[in-house]
């Protein structure tokens, strides 16, 4: 379906692409490597690609709150159980 997006846009209308893997890795999206190969073809003719080495601010924040739900489990865990009287 992507593939068909790409195709019918091709040299029509303007297209904007986001992706956090290099061409390279999109092999694992296309079902052969032709497939690929044409769509990264069509995607790159006359493009202008900015490439970001930066840190996603999506992975980012799924790290903070992973990270704080971690914090809150352990503090919730090591919370001290009620102490009870042993039976007589």
């Amino acid at each position: 379906m992507l593939f068909e997006l790409i195709a019918a846009r091709y040299e029509r209308r303007s297209l904007l692409v986001t992706s956090n893997r290099p061409f390279g890795e999109w092999t694992s999206v296309f079902p052969d490597a032709a497939m690929t190969l044409a769509a990264v073809d069509r995607l790159v003719h006359h493009a202008v690609i900015l490439e970001m080495n930066v840190q996603s601010y999506r992975q980012r924040s799924a790290a903070n709150r992973q990270k704080q739900r971690t914090t809150s489990d352990s503090k919730r865990d090591n919370k001290e159980k009620p102490v009870t009287a042993p039976p007589n």
